[in-house]
């Protein structure tokens, strides 16, 4: 071999080396950059769209695209597209395209009928096309660049892209696993929930079995304590009206009557009796209430004016609460029609004013009932200036006997009383808001409906 030879050979040799490197200078920038996107990106789209621009500093091309094979494998859909406009419905294909099978430079898109066939609608206008199949171990992808230009990729731009969509499908691989990760830590917390649901359930149910042992065990011996104080009162009745009438015919026996403090004695015995009488029946009350939370009472429905049970309950409440808060109606000019037991929404109103009265400590309260028409209800908010709770009380306003006021003053039925009966009559009763400014409760019911 000549000199001459020699040197042509050794610049072929150079060349193709200077070709290789410059080829493996430009896959590492597009690996360098890829990573780089990855790390910077959070969302999905944010990363596909940095990707694309990364293959954009080392190959030229007029769109760029992911498809994602479909679960039933019979057809494809855009995962990431630039320019976005490229997503239209599900592409009929199958696993067998080959989009999926092998890589692709495809100079002349027109020529090819299976193309034409299946991705006219995607790429209408596009005369070449570089693709390579991208597989992970959840599905099948392909990655599809095209140019308005026939024949526009090179082998080395083939070559490189090539080797980078190995970096692509370890990209979708991660996605994936995050995906996946992010599913399987709602399960969990899905879960989490239903299990705390059905340990609330249990737990009201043991607590409504409870109520219900308890209220049976105490009903019978009240019963004796309240019907022996009622006959008591009657007999110390009749002593009263004796005594009374013996001094007024026997004047001697006035001073003896002083001497043993008789009408003292008959006035205290008779506040005594009152006060047991009230006792028994604030027992009897709870009984009641722990006999309707445990077994509520669905019998006694009837047509009701929510407007004129508003205004009997604030007339009953009036007495405790005038001298704390001003009683403020806000109601509708019609009618409001409801179905439900009289007895029972009274009873949620009252507890409701009682509560709103008793955050109130200043004696300069504002307590506001406001009744209006919802889409199928009646929506009635008791708003209060008072203290309001904080998020430990908010927390356990609505179980049962959890209670803020002193011992003796509270049973904790109340409201998750209240609660249950709003429930069995269809609706809702809510905390809307609580703060430093007041609290305000929501109590929803159905709109009674024309017959």
């Amino acid at each position: 071999m000549t000199m001459p030879e020699l040197w042509q050979e050794k610049i072929l040799q150079l060349t193709y080396e200077k070709q290789q490197l410059e080829q493996f200078r430009q896959l590492n920038e597009l690996l360098s950059k890829g990573l780089a996107a990855i790390l910077s990106s959070e969302q999905h789209d944010t990363l596909f769209s940095k990707l694309f621009d990364v293959v954009t500093n080392v190959i030229e091309y007029d769109a760029i695209l992911i498809l994602q094979l479909a679960d039933n494998q019979s057809s494809a859909q855009v995962l990431a597209s630039t320019p976005a406009t490229l997503t239209p419905a599900d592409i009929v294909v199958d696993a067998n395209c080959p989009l999926f099978c092998k890589d692709l430079n495809l100079f002349n898109l027109s020529m090819l009928d299976w193309w034409q066939q299946h991705l006219q609608p995607l790429t209408a206008g596009y005369q070449s096309a570089l693709t390579y199949p991208l597989h992970t171990p959840q599905s099948a992808y392909a990655l599809i660049l095209l140019s308005h230009r026939v024949g526009a990729f090179s082998a080395n731009s083939a070559a490189i892209l090539s080797s980078f969509s190995t970096f692509i499908a370890s990209t979708l691989s991660q996605l994936e696993k995050r995906k996946l990760q992010e599913e399987r830590d709602k399960l969990r917390a899905q879960q989490h929930r239903i299990e705390q649901s059905l340990l609330r359930q249990e737990k009201m149910a043991a607590i409504g079995q409870l109520a219900a042992g308890v209220a049976h065990e105490l009903n019978n011996p009240l019963g004796f304590i309240y019907c022996n104080l009622n006959t008591l009162k009657h007999y110390l009745a009749q002593y009263d009206s004796f005594i009374r009438h013996s001094v007024s015919l026997n004047p001697e026996l006035s001073a003896q009557a002083n001497t043993l403090q008789l009408d003292y004695i008959r006035h205290e015995s008779q506040d005594l009796i009152e006060e047991s009488l009230a006792g028994a029946r604030r027992a009897r009350d709870i009984i009641n209430n722990l006999r309707t939370f445990s077994h509520p009472d669905e019998k006694t429905m009837q047509d009701i004016d929510l407007c004129i049970l508003l205004k009997d309950t604030v007339r009953i409440a009036q007495t405790q609460v005038k001298h704390n808060a001003k009683l403020l109606l806000d109601l509708p000019d019609t009618p409001a029609l409801a179905r439900g037991n009289a007895t029972q929404l009274g009873q949620v109103l009252l507890n409701l004013l009682v509560n709103a009265n008793q955050a109130i400590t200043n004696g300069k309260g504002q307590i506001r009932l406001i009744l209006q028409a919802a889409p199928g209800q009646w929506l009635l908010q008791i708003a209060d200036n008072g203290n309001g709770m904080t998020d430990d009380v908010v927390a356990h306003i609505f179980e049962p006997f959890f209670t803020t006021k002193p011992i003796g003053q509270g049973t904790g039925l109340g409201l998750s009383l209240s609660r249950a009966i709003a429930e069995q009559h269809g609706g809702s009763l809510t905390l809307a808001s609580t703060g430093s400014a007041g609290s305000c409760f929501e109590l929803r019911l159905p709109v009674l409906e024309a017959r």
